[in-house]
């Protein structure tokens, strides 16, 4: 603290004083003797001169009221009735003054006191009141304030007590309950706002006067029941049964199924399919639809049961289960097909008409009239000598062929098999019937041609050889000549496997010589018999797991990798299609190349690595899969701007704060990754500048040190622009504010505007009255 001192001569006549404090109480009903124009007070003032003209007093008083008058004599008079509630208390400052203006004051206190004439009243006239559902006890909140009431007499303040005096609508009365002394509201049975029949319930309350029941206040609470999620999401269905037709595309749409939740704002959640693996996906929108078409095939699968999920999005998440069932319906996709390509039929010369020679059979895999079957003979039945059952496929001789002796006749049939679809699907198969003149055994054919799968058990039946041998007494032997170790043959012309054949192992073809005797007779031909393919192999990728990274400003199109499976098998068999699991739709596989690309646009900073899984279908029947994991990285880019972590930096500097202090420190973040994301900080402008830099900014730390002695009286404010710089290329900048306040110290004393003061004092003059002004000066702020 610093004191300057001045000298003062003051020269002044002396007045003796007298003072008085004169203290009241009024009734505000203004009983008894405080009735309005009463006389509340007498103030009495003595003048010690002498004679009349020098000892007559008057009387005034301040401040003024409109509630009482000061009347010649020194009586206040009651001007009007009070009230407590607005003014308690009055204090007026009387002066007493001769006619020479001589005078004394004294002070009069006039105090209120209170009576029972006001009915109590509520804080506020409408409450509003919240409760959850199912809870018992006070409410959560209530507004605008606790229910308070208070007697309308401040002086007095009566004891209250509280009562419901309603509740709307009545069946919920017995729900509450007011505490008789507090005026707490409670609910003492639980609601459930499922089962009311409304939002709001309104409790009108009371408070009463416990000396006076009559004195009475109202108010109204508004109670609204707040929804809890007590209760499970429901579909419209115990289960659900639906048909779709095979074949349907991707997203073909099943059906649509309704949730509903007796919870305010209905069902708000998500529903998904259990398990994933199931060729259907429910969208947003509820709506199930295909995911897999290449599985809806009726023939491998009739039916497809899964559950949809309902689950909450609100806690406590609750969720329940809907069993589904996909029944297929059949489409007319399958044509007929005949048990073998070659049928053969004899025809000798104990022939009679209707007689049974050969019956053919074709399988069709659809359903109902889709593989129902019907048989005719396309043509080469020229001369009508066959006829065949629709329904069975038996040929039979409609009449009698004219034999020739050492002659064979044939008659190549073709017979067509045709299913019942709407648009009906066929196919052929040939008929040879040969009617014999020669007794001689011979093959019918120089050729014959047949197929079988790979794997199959030994003894599967390629192909029936057709031969002539008449002779009873000298029945034939049939013998396979080549590759006896792995076909052989019946005496009946039944051509057969010996051992199971793989079609990976070389080769496809197989050509092998029969031959048939009789002993003295002998005949040969060649049986070509190829392997077919069956899909015993599944794609297998090159390699299990792969890991590729990628920026996370790849174009939309991107190539990111080829994730290659092979597969031993042939011709569809071996053909692969691609999809991918997983990856929350960043990415896209091509399905023919295998090709994975980006589909969405990345952020590492958001997520920095994805788990895909290519999944390798082939296109056999029954499908067979693989699968190898892809790991995709996303490698930073520098698309960050540091941020510093606040808009702008204070802080108060006394100017007396030494150099080299630390004054604050700011703080800047990036979240790109390593050089992208570290921060060096910097002072880009100062203001106001200077030649010399006043602060220093470390440019690891951020601390912010003084660099230059400071004076207030010079500037009392700096402002600095600072930087943070990422070490990207190039590099990011960001910019913050730091304003830094300069603190006065008291290091100046204060000054008089003179060394001296000389004043003359009338000994007449009124106390309080002002004799000289001083001026003093310090250059330190506010401390003066």
């Amino acid at each position: 603290m610093h004191i300057s001192w001045v000298g003062l001569d003051l020269g002044a006549g002396s007045v003796s004083r007298r003072s008085e404090r004169y203290i009241m109480t009024v009734l505000p009903s203004c009983e008894s003797i405080k009735d309005v124009d009463s006389v509340v007070v007498q103030v009495t003032a003595k003048d010690g001169d002498s004679t009349t003209a020098n000892n007559l007093v008057t009387y005034s008083y301040a401040p003024t009221s409109e509630d009482f008058s000061l009347l010649s004599s020194g009586a206040f008079i009651l001007k009007r009735r009070l009230n407590y509630n607005l003014v308690q208390k009055y204090n007026f400052l009387v002066t007493a003054r001769d006619k020479w203006g001589l005078n004394d004051t004294a002070t009069v206190t006039i105090n209120v006191v209170d009576f029972d004439n006001l009915n109590p009243s509520f804080s506020y006239n409408v409450y509003q009141a919240f409760i959850q559902e199912n809870q018992v006890g006070h409410f959560r909140t209530i507004e605008p304030a606790a229910i308070k009431a208070e007697d309308g007499d401040k002086g007095i303040m009566i004891p209250l007590t509280y009562s419901i005096s309603a509740v709307s609508p009545g069946k919920y009365r017995s729900n509450f309950n007011i505490d008789s002394s507090s005026g707490v509201v409670s609910v003492t049975t639980a609601l459930d706002r499922e089962e009311m029949d409304v939002s709001v319930i309104d409790v009108s309350i009371k408070a009463a006067q416990t000396d006076d029941i009559l004195k009475t206040a109202a108010a109204l609470v508004t109670v609204s029941v707040e929804d809890v999620n007590d209760n499970l999401p429901e579909f419209d269905k115990p289960n659900y049964s639906v048909t779709l037709l095979e074949n349907s595309p991707l997203d073909a749409v099943l059906f649509k199924p309704v949730v509903t939740d007796l919870d305010e704002g209905g069902f708000v959640g998500t529903l998904r399919i259990v398990p994933d693996s199931a060729p259907f996906s429910v969208g947003a929108d509820g709506t199930v639809r295909v995911k897999n078409s290449t599985v809806l095939d009726r023939e491998t699968t009739e039916r497809f049961t899964f559950q949809i999920e309902a689950r909450e999005a609100n806690p406590p998440h609750n969720n329940v289960m809907v069993q589904v069932t996909v029944t297929l319906l059949d489409e007319n996709d399958n044509s007929p097909v005949f048990t073998s390509n070659t049928y053969e039929g004899k025809v000798y010369a104990n022939q009679t008409e209707g007689m049974s020679l050969v019956q053919v059979k074709a399988e069709d895999l659809d359903a109902d009239k889709n593989g129902q079957i019907k048989y005719s003979i396309e043509f080469g039945n020229d001369d009508g000598y066959f006829s065949i059952d629709e329904n069975s496929g038996n040929i039979a001789l409609a009449k009698t062929i004219p034999l020739k002796e050492n002659v064979l006749l044939e008659f190549p049939l073709f017979i067509t098999a045709r299913d019942g679809g709407t648009i009906s699907r066929s196919s052929s198969a040939r008929v040879n019937i040969r009617a014999p003149g020669d007794s001689k055994p011979q093959f019918l054919q120089k050729l014959y041609r047949g197929t079988v799968e790979e794997e199959q058990e030994p003894g599967v039946v390629i192909l029936t050889v057709n031969f002539l041998a008449l002779s009873a007494e000298h029945p034939p032997t049939l013998t396979v000549v080549t590759d006896p170790e792995k076909f052989t043959i019946s005496n009946s012309g039944e051509f057969s496997t010996k051992v199971k054949l793989d079609y990976d192992e070389a080769p496809h073809n197989y050509t092998v010589t029969i031959s048939i005797s009789d002993g003295s007779h002998s005949d040969s031909a060649v049986v070509e018999v190829q392997v077919t393919d069956v899909n015993d192999n599944g794609p297998v990728f090159t390699s299990s797991s792969v890991t590729k990274s990628v920026p996370e400003d790849a174009e939309l199109g991107s190539n990111v990798t080829v994730v290659p499976a092979t597969d031993k098998d042939s011709s569809f068999n071996k053909e692969i299609r691609y999809s991918l699991r997983g990856g929350e739709g960043r990415f896209s596989v091509d399905a023919v190349s295998g090709m994975v690309s980006v589909a969405a646009s990345l952020d590492r900073e958001t997520k920095a690595k994805y788990e895909l899984l290519v999944v390798a279908e082939d296109q056999g029947r029954p499908v067979r899969s693989a699968s190898a994991s892809l790991l995709i990285q996303v490698t930073d880019v520098n698309d960050h701007i540091p941020k510093f972590s606040e808009s702008e930096y204070q802080a108060e500097v006394l100017e007396t704060e030494s150099t080299g202090s630390i004054l604050l420190s700011v703080s800047a973040s990036d979240p790109d990754e390593g050089a992208n994301g570290r921060v060096t900080y910097s002072v880009f402008q100062q203001s106001p500048s200077s030649d010399t830099p006043v602060f220093e900014l470390d440019s690891s730390s951020g601390t912010l040190r003084l660099l230059q002695p400071l004076d207030y009286s010079r500037v009392k404010e700096y402002r600095l622009v600072v930087q943070a710089s990422d070490g990207g290329t190039p590099s990011l900048v960001g910019n913050g504010s730091v304003v830094l306040k300069v603190k006065d110290v008291n290091n100046n004393a204060p000054e008089f505007s003179k060394e001296r003061y000389d004043v003359t004092v009338s000994e007449n003059l009124a106390g309080g009255s002002s004799i000289l002004s001083l001026e003093v000066t310090d250059r330190d702020e506010d401390l003066i």
